[in-house]
């Protein structure tokens, strides 16, 4: 199998093949690869049920095989080896956030990259101070479903950092 990685390789072995073992090997590489597919199903179904239950997967004496391809494992390894950033909540001052109005409704501008962009189209963007009073209804809806989001997206990232401080011994935070 191994000879078949190599571009050069594979023709040079496609030419010695006949068409009974091409369809032979096709026949055992897609049985390899129906194989495969089963064990990472079972793979993401043992995972998410360690996961519901409060363990890790080392925990569980699970070690991954070594037979993976060498560019999955270097993936995993790196994935596991990363350090996640811990999250900081930032709280949504309504004072010091920016407004636009797009196709007659008042936008809450999310990004400060985005002002730029905004600007260059033609697009006034304001602070809470200056916003037209017929709009002045809208600010608080707005910086509600930001805070809402701001508290999901908060919450997602403590999700990620506590898997990887339990595994690596950092600091458990909590959510909002």
């Amino acid at each position: 199998m191994s000879l078949l990685l190599e571009k050069r390789e594979l023709k040079k072995a496609a030419k010695e093949l006949t068409l009974v073992k091409l369809t032979e090997v096709i026949e055992v590489l897609n049985a390899v690869l129906a194989e495969r597919q089963t064990e990472v199903e079972l793979i993401e179904q043992l995972e998410t049920l360690a996961k519901s239950q409060g363990f890790t997967l080392e925990q569980l004496g699970y070690k991954q095989s070594t037979d993976v391809l060498p560019t999955e494992v270097g993936a995993a390894k790196t994935k596991a080896e990363k350090r996640p950033v811990k999250p900081k909540f930032k709280t949504i001052n309504k004072e010091s956030q920016y407004f636009y109005v797009e196709d007659g409704q008042l936008q809450l501008l999310r990004t400060h990259t985005m002002k730029k962009g905004l600007q260059a189209r033609g697009i006034n963007v304001l602070p809470v101070a200056e916003v037209d009073k017929k709009y002045s209804s809208q600010i608080d809806r707005l910086i509600a479903d930001a805070t809402e989001q701001a508290v999901k997206n908060f919450n997602n990232k403590v999700d990620s950092w506590n898997e990887w401080a339990q595994v690596n011994g950092g600091e458990i935070l909590t959510k909002k």
